[in-house]
């Protein structure tokens, strides 16, 4: 469940880049509201998270998402309250909760303790995937967290965005990567296993890919561009 609520709060992040009014509606509890809360953390943005009554409060989200696009807005709303609301409507508001609508499961109070697993590099991952995704030069092209058959230490090795036909293979490092030496020292090896066997590989800052995903899928296509240019020689 939480990695398709993560991946669909990736996909309303560039719709809004892209100035698409687009409201974000958490059906559910106060889990929604933890990981919405970690969302923005993780952003470094302020969002708006309203709650209350729930048609007040999705024509006043509605109104804010028009007049700015860009910037974060969710509503948090109970299960039921949702479905007596969206019930036999039809009008546009309707449509606006439908494009958003992102079902939080009920879960037992033990898990529900427990802090969301939501970090600065799933975050990043989910939220460049989605942007490739939504791209028409890139659709299609990348897979998350895929093996290759080459090791890399004791397991098989990773590749956090790979495409294998383009042979480019992207890994999303957080800030740690370059401050601790045995990190920075691991993913040169990487570097070097992934060149040996004919990878492109792009590296990008995990930050710099949550706060604004629209440079790094630019740089991505710059390095499509140079794969399909290779192929045409």
């Amino acid at each position: 469940m939480f990695d398709s609520v993560l991946r669909r709060l990736a996909r309303d992040h560039w719709v809004r880049l892209h100035g698409t009014p687009r409201v974000t509606v958490l059906v559910g509890g106060d889990r929604g509201r933890e990981i919405w809360e970690q969302w923005m953390a993780l952003a470094s943005t302020a969002g708006s998270l309203l709650q209350g009554e729930f048609d007040q409060r999705i024509r006043e989200a509605v109104a804010r998402a028009a007049a700015d696009p860009t910037h974060p807005i969710a509503v948090l709303v109970a299960a039921d309250a949702a479905a007596r609301w969206r019930t036999g409507r039809r009008d546009r508001l309707a449509a606006m909760v439908d494009e958003g609508w992102i079902a939080i499961a009920d879960e037992p109070a033990a898990e529900r303790a427990r802090p969301a697993n939501l970090d600065a590099r799933s975050v990043a991952e989910a939220t460049l995937f989605e942007a490739l995704e939504a791209t028409p030069a890139t659709v299609g092209r990348f897979r998350l967290n895929e093996a290759l058959s080459v090791r890399f230490g004791p397991a098989a090795a990773e590749i956090d965005l790979l495409s294998r036909g383009d042979r480019i293979a992207i890994e999303i490092d957080g800030f740690h990567h370059f401050a601790d030496p045995d990190c920075y020292r691991r993913d040169r090896r990487k570097d070097l296993l992934l060149q040996t066997q004919g990878f492109l590989v792009v590296r990008l800052l995990a930050e710099d890919v949550v706060r604004d995903v629209r440079s790094a899928v630019n740089v991505v296509c710059q390095a499509l561009a140079y794969r399909l240019e290779e192929r045409a020689r």
